[in-house]
């Protein structure tokens, strides 16, 4: 009894031993801190993670695999990169360092790898025809200049109008008055 007692807890044990083990086995994570604190974002599989404003990212629950990840900055403050690099069975951890050439880089934290980055062509620009904000009338009225405007929002085209009042006669006196002493 005693040895039955035994063997059903070690039996209990074993299968939590590898129910651990198989789930830790897809328990990668993702884990880059910048070096000079730059916030950062990262695409995965049209996915978009963001640092905290120190420069940190954790991105749980990678499977093993094959990624490639675009990296870029708030404001567009400098140009997108595209990194390539496999998980397998271990976390990955990155430092993210800039060269003195202004290429960013991912420098492997346990192999002290350099990952250096391809550069992601940018959206074309707008055309200078394709103007956000195009001015479609002016008038004047008894009360001041009508303008209307056209403006892009989106994809929406709204329009504004705006009134830019005559000032008032007794005001236009008065501030005549002060103006020439």
């Amino acid at each position: 009894m005693f040895v039955r007692c035994i063997v059903r807890r070690l039996s209990i044990l074993t299968g939590f031993l590898v129910i651990a083990f198989f789930a830790d086995a897809q328990n990668n994570f993702l884990y880059i801190q910048s070096d000079n604190n730059q916030p950062y974002y990262i695409q995965i599989k049209d996915k978009i993670h963001s640092s905290n404003g120190k420069g940190y990212l954790l991105v749980p629950s990678l499977a093993d695999g094959d990624y490639g990840i675009i990296l870029g900055f708030p404001a567009g403050a400098y140009s997108e990169y595209l990194f390539k690099f496999s998980v397998s069975g271990k976390p990955k951890g990155f430092s993210l360092r800039i060269n003195q050439e202004g290429e960013w880089m991912l420098m492997d934290m346990v192999s002290m790898a350099l990952i250096r980055g391809e550069s992601v062509p940018s959206s074309t620009p707008a055309s200078p025809t394709d103007k956000q904000v195009q001015k479609i009338s002016e008038r004047t009225t008894d009360s001041g200049i009508e303008q209307v405007f056209k403006i892009k929002n989106g994809r929406r085209l709204e329009n504004l109008v705006i009134l830019v009042p005559f000032p008032k006669s007794a005001t236009l006196r008065e501030a005549t008055k002060k103006n020439n002493p």
